[in-house]
């Protein structure tokens, strides 16, 4: 579907004036040839305004939110940094929220947090919603008080819900994570997974699998652990995969909070890193050097996603008339302690 700088560049005028004219502005002075290119561009190439833009731009309330689930995920900084920066052009403040529903990991948390940003989302407290889905009920919750009233980008996740989609480079995350290892001599490479059921979990899989492909190199689900993002759940994980699949010695992992687990979990049981088995994970955060034994990760455009998130939202970026938009910056592999030779 065209953008909006796509029928601007066809009709040789500024964006700004597509816009107008594009949603009936009598009052923009232009020549009646200048209109009549614009309209001609227009229909030629279908354009249509985007309506979430125009609501986010005419709302009132200057607040952005961002929902997380897990507010104390480190990963999330640097997307809240991002969207952060792209706000404040467009003259709003990000607010951030957690969406966990009432789990005994997210305990800590006041009740009424859900509660209230459901409110705000379904009552115009704030202009726009950034929800980075994780396909639970809440999503869902959010999704329904967003309808119609206030607009709504989602991340990581295309599970039908909100205006626009926005995704991170992940099968090829994955594949510079297995490829690393293959590159050190491993052939027995197992892959602690993040939750069952969504678009970023089953592209990771998907590039670990294919690069063991063509390496022909063997992979089964036997050698494959889901886990949420949490330490403890990434020391469980890794004692499954080993139960199931104790010849392994290298370990991808699809994020690097249950890799952290998975790493503790592992050293509790006798086992070194790496001499006994590597570790590489998605996602680089500030903590990853100063481990133990420092982490080789795949660092993601999450700062990007964030600035993509806020452009979907008010139609002025990349994103701009798709419903699902994947960061276009490569990731890059950070080679660090907890990976060697097999």
């Amino acid at each position: 579907m065209p953008r909006l700088a796509d029928v601007a560049k066809a009709s040789k005028v500024s964006p700004a004036i597509v816009s107008r004219v594009a949603n009936g502005d009598r009052s923009l002075k232009i020549t009646a040839e200048t209109r009549r290119r614009v309209e001609q561009a227009i229909r030629e190439m279908g354009y249509r305004p985007n309506r979430a833009a125009q609501s986010l731009r005419s709302a009132q309330s200057g607040f952005i939110a961002l929902a997380v689930h897990d507010i104390t995920n480190p990963v999330y900084g640097e997307i809240a940094r991002g969207a952060g920066a792209a706000a404040a052009r467009i003259g709003k403040a990000l607010v951030m929220s957690d969406s966990s529903e009432h789990e005994a990991e997210t305990a800590h948390l006041p009740e009424t947090v859900p509660d209230t940003l459901v409110d705000l989302v379904g009552g115009h407290g704030v202009d726009g919603l950034i929800l980075q889905a994780n396909g639970g009920a809440s999503d869902q919750v959010l999704a329904l008080a967003a309808r119609e009233k206030t607009p709504m980008v989602v991340l990581q996740a295309d599970i039908g819900i909100g205006d626009q989609v926005v995704l991170l480079p992940d099968e090829q995350a994955a594949r510079l994570a297995t490829g690393h290892l293959i590159g050190l001599g491993h052939t027995r490479i197992g892959c602690l997974a993040t939750n069952p059921g969504l678009t970023f979990t089953g592209a990771r899989i998907a590039g670990w699998r294919r690069t063991l492909e063509a390496h022909g190199l063997r992979h089964d689900d036997t050698r494959v652990v889901h886990a949420p993002a949490t330490i403890a759940a990434g020391a469980d994980a890794a004692a499954t995969l080993l139960a199931r699949s104790g010849d392994i010695t290298a370990l991808v992992c699809c994020n690097i909070v249950p890799a952290i687990g998975a790493m503790m979990g592992l050293t509790e049981r006798g086992y070194r890193v790496p001499d006994d088995i590597s570790i590489a994970a998605i996602h680089d955060i500030p903590m990853a050097p100063f481990l133990k034994v420092a982490m080789t990760t795949v660092a993601m455009p999450l700062f990007e996603m964030g600035v993509a998130a806020v452009e979907a939202l008010a139609g002025c970026g990349p994103g701009d008339g798709g419903p699902v938009r994947i960061i276009d910056t490569e990731p890059r592999l950070i080679v660090r302690a907890s990976t060697g030779r097999a």
